[in-house]
């Protein structure tokens, strides 16, 4: 799925018959797009493609980064540009069903490849990548990954860089048995956050797999002093025998 994913709007036509030409006078080798549709109007959605994506042409299109009459846009060499066409037919196919949908808002909704993708190639969540970037080597490994997109994409769509992220990461890390690398990620959220009463509760129930029920409950009730109406910390506290 990931695979399909990541080229979900690279073009699934070709502009020539062979690099040496761009634009082309007429389509050739089109599964998707109509044959009729002018070669610029092509363009313009190759264009939003990658836009979508955060790459370049050469993402799914044989040639070298650089002038557009060096690429081969008729090739279907690479598997990028096949999996673009079936995600194409899945995008289509999820705006016809939107098209059902009782009551639709106007002006209607409809998906594009910025709807999943927002400007990356992998559109997967960033506490996704965290975790799994920790869980395969460990927190610093994690930490470099979070700080080097967080330098790239802070104030872009790509990913949700707020408290969240590093929190959701921490705890299926520790789901993981990493409970250590787990803490450190919490801790180096924390270091952005430290107010936050619903990042001690995932520090409370992290420590809870340890199992450390002391370092728990201060947690909890941590969570508490900073916010009196935090239900889930008060409950915590009294499952475990601490009110």
């Amino acid at each position: 799925m990931r695979a399909l994913i990541a080229g979900l709007m690279a073009v699934s036509s070709s502009l020539g018959a062979q690099a040496g030409k761009f634009p082309p006078d007429s389509l050739i080798n089109v599964q998707i797009i109509p044959k009729t549709t002018p070669p610029i109007q092509v363009v313009g959605q190759m264009r939003n493609f990658a836009i979508g994506l955060g790459v370049r042409c050469v993402f799914c299109h044989v040639g070298e980064d650089g002038p557009l009459d060096k690429i081969d846009f008729a090739s279907d060499q690479k598997r990028t540009k096949l999996i673009a066409r079936q995600m194409m037919r899945l995008a289509a196919e999820v705006n016809r069903r939107l098209d059902t949908l009782p009551q639709r808002a106007t002006p209607p909704l409809s998906v594009t490849c910025a709807t999943c993708h927002r400007g990356v190639s992998r559109p997967v969540p960033l506490f996704t990548v965290v975790a799994d970037a920790a869980i395969a080597v460990n927190a610093d490994s994690a930490l470099k990954v979070y700080r080097a997109l967080r330098t790239r994409y802070f104030g872009k769509d790509a990913y949700d860089f707020s408290e969240d992220a590093l929190n959701i990461a921490a705890f299926r890390v520790g789901r993981a048995n990493k409970v250590d690398d787990a803490l450190a990620i919490l801790s180096a959220n924390e270091a952005q956050f430290p107010n936050s009463s619903p990042m001690y509760v995932f520090r409370g129930n992290i420590l809870l797999m340890k199992p450390d029920t002391n370092a728990a409950a201060a947690a909890f009730r941590r969570a508490v002093q900073l916010d009196s109406t935090n239900a889930e910390a008060r409950g915590r506290l009294r499952a475990i025998g601490r009110p």
